[in-house]
């Protein structure tokens, strides 16, 4: 018996998938953690949500049929005296990078923080991290320093881990929605 090649067995296809973007529940926590990609995080996550529930933060994610593939956290009021508001934790599923839903997050983002009144978007990236800076150029975010500190959480089995970071602030002004409305009026003119 002849076995096939890989040309013969070779197939190519197309899929459409349609995402929602909505605001996380706590049935979405254990699944945050992606199959253990993010378990160490537990507590992070943990803590967004009960945050989220004091109405400190907004958990957005990207949903595929019940399985949030993306997310992003807004912090309303670590920089609210400022009229800026933070995006966090943005991040997508590795499989699904680079067709974006990063992008579309970071939209949903900006348009909820814009309705409650933030004059800024303002987001850290780590340095290590080129794609995800071009990612936020691309969108409108400019450089606006640089910051070091440290990140200390405890993992399900009771581990504690301290991570030094080295993050580029990035910052973007961010339109009214009125001010939207009055550019496509003018524009339509």
């Amino acid at each position: 018996m002849l076995r096939p090649t890989d040309e013969e067995i070779k197939s190519r296809f197309s899929l459409e998938l349609q995402l929602e973007i909505r605001q996380c529940a706590r049935q979405d926590l254990p699944q945050l953690e992606w199959f253990g990609l993010y378990t160490e995080h537990r507590q992070l996550i943990q803590e967004a949500f009960r945050r989220q529930q004091a109405g400190e933060v907004i958990m957005l994610v990207a949903d595929l049929d019940g399985f949030p593939v993306g997310q992003a956290w807004l912090d309303l009021s670590a920089r609210a005296a400022d009229s800026v508001g933070v995006i966090w934790a943005l991040r997508v599923i590795p499989v699904l990078r680079n067709h974006g839903i990063g992008t579309q997050l970071m939209i949903a983002a900006e348009r909820l923080l814009s309705e409650r009144g933030y004059r800024w978007s303002e987001l850290t990236v780590d340095q290590d991290e080129p794609r995800a800076c071009r990612l936020y150029e691309r969108l409108g975010y400019r450089s606006a320093g640089f910051s070091e500190g440290l990140l200390s959480y405890t993992t399900p089995d009771e581990c504690m881990v301290t991570l030094n970071l080295q993050l580029w602030i990035l910052r973007k002004r961010l339109h009214p929605k009125a001010m939207d409305w009055e550019v496509s009026q003018s524009s339509r003119e």
